[in-house]
């Protein structure tokens, strides 16, 4: 068989609707295998209130999957396993992926992402970098790609790509100007970074049969979707899942993207939305009931508004899982959480649950003038901060 021969049957054999390709898997249905492909735009910004997440819930995140047993891997890795050139993956294997090239992906997550080892790929479109204030420039592009963040494509200039969408351009006009997309692209980013490129993120998710096929011609080895889906062998290359992170997903969610499943706990303390003094030091502990269905190595306790890891114990016999905080917490909302895997069915499951710590009020000097209302003379009283009821408990 001729090398042109062997390359058309390897790329028509990406366009076959396999069962194993054409398995779309619910989060409720998923395998406890695998890896999750997350996907984020914009850290702390204005610019596009719906695909933005806060610093806080950012690093909260980050610090969830550093504390809790997750292993973050290149998209490579998950690539490869995907495409049966790899055997295996670390359990909870996840990848980061941060789109289009904002700014914020330097200053926000870069060094974030940097302090915690974590490997992440970011996918640009070209025509941004250096537009506007909130672009990344070339050369925060080019110390990140030096830095060992890996920069892939995003098309050149951030269009549908569907012939579809392109209704006014005849069959070689379309072809024309999707060569430049994909092409102009790729060659602009090898150029400023000086390492090859070989993914491709569709532009808003969107692709077809017919747009894979391109894709995979211009050089490309495998795109992303913004596809709900874990990464499982055999999974088409051309369309690897991910799982897209705004501001919309609360903490619960995050975790049930991931693959966790409900644990039940039961005493724990302190009691979820419970108001602790000032200065008090905590232990923190659960019972878990069902203990005996759990590998007893796998079952962890963390409070993530903690920098670092506090040691935990676990006694197998009764259940409990417990920690003590030997330093004064910062900040108002604090998280603690309990994570283990099922001895049979190998899933993950976790709960969580908040409790606070009341913030000081200022110091009010007596013989300072009352603020005056804008509308008549009556003083204005400024009334002391109060704490809201407790937070709902979220598994």
């Amino acid at each position: 068989m001729t090398t042109k021969a062997f390359r058309a049957m390897m790329l028509a054999s990406l366009l076959v609707p396999t069962p194993l390709f054409a398995k779309r898997l619910s989060p409720d249905s998923e395998p406890y295998f695998g890896a999750t492909i997350l996907c984020y735009h914009i850290v702390e910004s204005p610019r596009d209130p719906r695909m933005e997440i806060s610093r806080e819930v950012f690093r909260q995140q980050m610090r969830y999957l550093a504390m809790t047993g997750y292993t973050v891997v290149p998209l490579r890795d998950v690539y490869e396993y995907a495409a049966g050139k790899r055997e295996s993956l670390p359990k909870n294997a996840v990848a980061i992926t941060i789109d289009d090239g904002w700014r914020s992906t330097y200053t926000e997550a870069f060094p974030e992402l940097k302090k915690r080892h974590f490997p992440f790929t970011v996918f640009i479109y070209p025509k941004i970098i250096g537009q506007t204030a909130y672009a990344l420039t070339w050369k925060q592009v080019k110390e990140m790609a030096d830095g060992g963040v890996d920069i892939e494509s995003h098309s050149y200039s951030h269009p549908f790509l569907t012939k579809r969408r392109h209704t006014t351009l005849d069959d070689k006009e379309y072809k024309e100007w999707l060569q430049r997309e994909l092409v102009e692209s790729k060659r602009i980013l090898e150029r400023e970074t000086g390492h090859a490129v070989s993914f491709l993120a569709y532009p808003y998710g969107e692709y077809d049969h017919l747009l894979i096929t391109d894709v995979a011609k211009a050089g490309y080895e495998g795109a992303l979707t913004c596809e709900y889906g874990r990464i499982t062998p055999g999974l088409n290359p051309f369309r690897l899942r991910r799982v897209v992170i705004d501001k919309r997903m609360d903490f619960a969610a995050f975790r049930h993207y991931l693959g966790a499943q409900p644990l039940p706990l039961e005493d724990m303390s302190p009691q979820p939305g419970q108001l602790l003094d000032q200065g008090q030091l905590v232990m923190i502990s659960a019972k878990i009931p069902n203990h005996k269905n759990l590998d007893p190595k796998s079952v962890g306790l963390a409070l993530l508004s903690m920098a670092g890891s506090i040691p935990y114990t676990y006694d197998t016999e009764n259940g409990l899982v417990s920690l003590e905080v030997t330093e004064e917490l910062k900040g108002a909302l604090h998280r603690a959480l309990v994570w283990a895997t099922e001895r049979k069915t190998g899933r993950r499951v976790e709960a969580s649950w908040t409790f606070q710590i009341p913030s000081l009020c200022p110091a009010v000097d007596p013989g300072a003038v009352p603020l005056r209302s804008t509308r008549g003379d009556s003083p204005v009283s400024s009334s002391r901060g109060q704490v809201g009821g407790a937070p709902r408990l979220q598994n």
